[in-house]
């Protein structure tokens, strides 16, 4: 094992090389582009690094951070991420692994979110709620690392300029086509670096070379979901950013951004569950519960039949103890066997039949255009579970009727382009029914839709 010591003496060869750092003093396994970021860093002023998901770009991150603080004496270390939960359990998570049993720093100086070496030798993590937080730190040598860039506001990295800092590094997944970010790959003063998923060794080998990275059967897995050419595939496989002239309703970056945020839940706020039913085939049923701002649960099933469906409805309503009229079905189809059912057994239910006239026709086609139109306003500060599920959201496009009217791509259109039924993001869209129009009769298998004319 390496001795703080031997570090101090080393320090020389350590600045010069930090993939020596890396795999000599950290013991860390580094891969092609993970190297090419390390010597990045070392070469250039401002580094911007675009990837797929799971390539190990926070763990490469974490590596930089480490040779800095290790070769650059009295040196600083700024670390910040769109939220304080991807700072501290994403991140520095990293930053604290990779620092383990390796004798490196003073005992003691490795907290949660900070590594303490003196009043002038450090390295910090930061939210981004407040831009005050970044000032006052000034050091010859500065560096700021800025992790799933993509989601960090304009006024962050102003305040990031003010400080002057000798490296920046962004990285992350390219979720949007606007910011600092998405700008960075058109500056000419940073240096960029694009990962695909075909770039990582899992998927060029056809082989588990690095466990944790994305592998061949993620990335089938996003091509059957969402298909080859969508903005998800493009963002999570290829590490490239949405198209410019995206037609899809729901951006995946206001998923990606849900998907991080935490919100408190209240106990008095009621559960809304929303159930979109499928028998056999390659639908799924989906079960989805809310509570105000986040969602609380999330259920996938397959290959049931209405009396199964039934009873996982009932069980997990009595468990979540859900109120009465808060259990939103989807009528139509096998829905309306699944309503009956849930009615026989005393439940109150409510029976939705998404492709009603909607409350607000004059800007909503139908019921379903509404309903994901209050489903997009509330992502907003919504909190999603992490689940590349929720993604189905992104594959939905849109369009609008000769009166102005949204409408949204039907289920048939979307499987004519090789997508999968959105049976999650239906089921979590079933939750914004509004009680007052839902309660209807039950429909029949034969239910025609309110705008035949529309295919839907």
């Amino acid at each position: 094992m390496v001795t703080l010591q031997q570090i101090l003496q080393l320090r020389e060869k350590i600045k010069n090389d930090p993939i020596f750092c890396s795999t000599e003093i950290l013991k860390a396994k580094l891969w092609e582009k993970e190297n090419e970021i390390l010597l990045a860093v070392r070469d250039h002023q401002e580094v911007s690094v675009r990837s797929c998901h799971a390539s190990g770009k926070t763990y490469t991150a974490a590596q930089i951070i480490h040779w800095w603080l290790l070769g650059h004496e009295d040196s600083i270390v700024i670390t910040t991420a769109p939220t304080f939960r991807q700072v501290k359990e994403i991140l520095w998570r990293e930053i604290k692994s990779a620092a383990l049993g390796k004798n490196i720093y003073p005992k003691n100086a490795v907290l949660d979110t900070q590594i303490d070496l003196s009043d002038k030798w450090f390295a910090l993590g930061l939210s981004t709620d407040r831009p005050d937080q970044f000032q006052g730190f000034h050091s010859a040598n500065l560096l700021v690392v800025v992790d799933e860039a993509s989601g960090v506001t304009q006024d962050i990295f102003q305040a990031i300029d003010g400080l002057s800092p000798r490296r920046i590094l962004m990285i992350g997944n390219p979720l949007q086509n606007t910011g600092r970010f998405a700008d960075s790959f058109k500056n000419a003063r940073v240096h960029k670096i694009a990962i695909s998923a075909f770039d990582t060794p899992n998927v060029k080998e056809g082989r588990l070379v690095i466990p944790g990275l994305i592998t061949q059967a993620d990335v089938d897995r996003m091509v059957a979901y969402y298909g080859a050419d969508s903005d998800v595939y493009r963002v999570r496989v290829l590490g490239e950013f949405p198209k410019a002239d995206t037609d899809a309703f729901i951006g995946v970056d206001e998923i990606a951004k849900a998907m991080e945020r935490d919100v408190a839940v209240l106990s008095q706020w009621q559960k809304k569950m929303g159930v979109d039913p499928a028998r056999f085939g390659d639908d799924r049923t989906v079960i989805v519960v809310r509570q105000m701002e986040k969602v609380i649960r999330k259920e996938i099933f397959s290959g049931l039949d209405t009396m199964q469906i039934s009873g996982y409805v009932l069980r997990i309503a009595q468990e979540e103890k859900v109120n009465d009229f808060n259990t939103n079905v989807d009528v139509i189809g096998i829905g309306a066997g699944v309503v009956d059912r849930l009615k026989e057994q005393g439940w109150k239910v409510n029976a939705v039949n998404v492709a009603e006239k909607a409350e607000d026709y004059e800007h909503y086609a139908n019921s379903r255009a509404e309903l994901y139109g209050r489903v997009k306003d509330w992502l907003k500060t919504a909190s999603l579970s992490k689940s590349e599920d929720w993604y189905e959201l992104a594959n939905m496009k849109y369009k609008f009727t000769s009166n102005g009217q949204l409408l949204l791509e039907s289920k048939e259109d979307m499987k004519k382009r090789g997508l999968s039924s959105p049976d999650v993001a239906d089921a979590l869209m079933l939750t914004f029914a509004d009680q007052r129009r839902i309660f209807a009769p039950v429909a029949t298998e034969a239910m025609k839709p309110y705008y035949p004319e529309l295919g839907i």
